[in-house]
């Protein structure tokens, strides 16, 4: 477990890394903006990865930036995106899960006033429990400025549910002997969050009435330009916070952030790196300030076949907990989670299909997801 003084100092260093990579287009002397003109996103066959960014409870609720190609669209050019992502959580300290051991032995059931009061009664910043399926359907337009600007656009809608994998996670976990972290002390098809310490915090054991649509997410990237392989873009973004914070489909306050990207495309395969932060002005279901969020993208894209229709994927997100200072416990650790994706271009745009999974933190991150996605590129 990560202390706080060691995630301070991972945070630092975070900090101080996307300082010096903003530095390296001046310092390698790339091209100013009116020359050496971008190879536009159309004309390489590899093309893009999935939209998988953070869906952790509550950062699906702030800005997020997913991975993205440095490459510009092109002036006049557009693009529309589609993803629906199903997310299942289960987040539970271990605090927690030692009590629920205690107080049920076999007898599985959803949480109660007591078990909340409990939870919210730990002083050492282990009151934590997330059960909960959420499903994100993602709409994005970006449009061409220019050969080297991009602005784009993006709607999240938001469903809740109690859990439909529920079952098959539990089933597989018990096949290939991995532990249920806590799945088996309490009912399945549930969704119920706590959430605090020394008595105050959030407390959700019936969970929202229905989902809706989240805040709207503005962006624009700017082709920063190359150097032999390697393309820069830097990146930003804000989210208006109109929709409904009682309902979780809003953190309640502006956010703003910034995002550089790194890619270098070989003949059959290519490798991004995105590397953002994240101000968050507040999430106002439990007053809490989140913190400066990092997070870094890293994904590799092979071409298969010969008609380089089809692509393979493995994308690695490493991010920081939204609620990492309130708890000084698992929830501090750094959340990891990889994907593996694959996408075909077909007449009707391009198809793709991903799962994720969660990586070295298990406590944190969502135990899976299940992504579908359609995109279109104009000609």
């Amino acid at each position: 477990m990560l202390g706080p003084s060691i995630a301070e100092t991972m945070n630092m260093k975070t900090r101080f890394g996307l300082f010096t990579l903003l530095l390296v287009p001046a310092l390698t002397g790339l091209p100013a903006s009116g020359s050496d003109e971008p190879k536009p996103l159309f004309a390489d066959p590899i093309g893009a990865p999935m939209r998988i960014r953070d869906f952790t409870f509550p950062s699906y609720a702030l800005l997020n930036f997913a991975p993205q190609p440095a490459a510009a669209l092109g002036k006049g050019k557009w693009a529309l995106e589609a993803q629906h992502s199903i997310v299942n959580n289960f987040q539970v300290s271990s605090e927690v899960e030692d009590y629920l051991a205690g107080a049920r032995g076999e007898d599985r059931r959803p949480l109660d006033a007591l078990d909340a009061e409990f939870i919210l009664g730990l002083s050492e910043g282990d009151g934590f429990y997330i059960d909960g399926e959420f499903q994100f359907t993602e709409l994005l337009f970006h449009y061409g400025v220019t050969n080297r600007l991009d602005l784009g656009v993006g709607l999240l809608f938001v469903n809740f549910s109690g859990g439909f994998l529920d079952g098959t996670i539990f089933d597989f976990h018990d096949s290939f002997g991995y532990g249920q972290q806590g799945r088996d002390l309490v009912a399945d098809d549930q969704f119920q969050i706590v959430i605090g310490q020394d008595g105050t915090g959030l407390a959700l054991l019936d969970g929202p009435a229905s989902g809706g649509v989240s805040d709207p997410s503005l962006y624009f990237r700017y082709f920063l330009g190359s150097r032999g392989r390697w393309k820069f873009n830097l990146g930003g973004g804000v989210k208006v916070p109109i929709a409904d914070d009682d309902g979780l489909l809003s953190s309640g306050g502006l956010d703003y952030g910034a995002v550089l990207t790194a890619d270098a495309r070989l003949q059959k395969t290519a490798y991004l790196f995105n590397l953002s932060i994240v101000e968050a002005e507040k999430f106002s279901l439990n007053g809490v300030d989140p913190p400066l969020l990092t997070s870094l993208h890293v994904s590799w894209i092979r071409t298969l076949g010969r008609s380089r229709k089809t692509r393979l994927s493995v994308q690695l997100l490493a991010a920081e907990h939204a609620f990492r200072e309130l708890l000084d416990s698992e929830i501090s650790e750094l959340e990891v989670q990889v994907t593996l994706a694959i996408k075909r271009s077909t007449p009707i745009g391009i198809l793709g299909f991903g799962l994720t999974e969660n990586l070295l933190a298990y406590d944190n991150t969502p135990d899976i997801g299940v992504h579908l996605s359609w995109g279109y590129l104009s000609k």
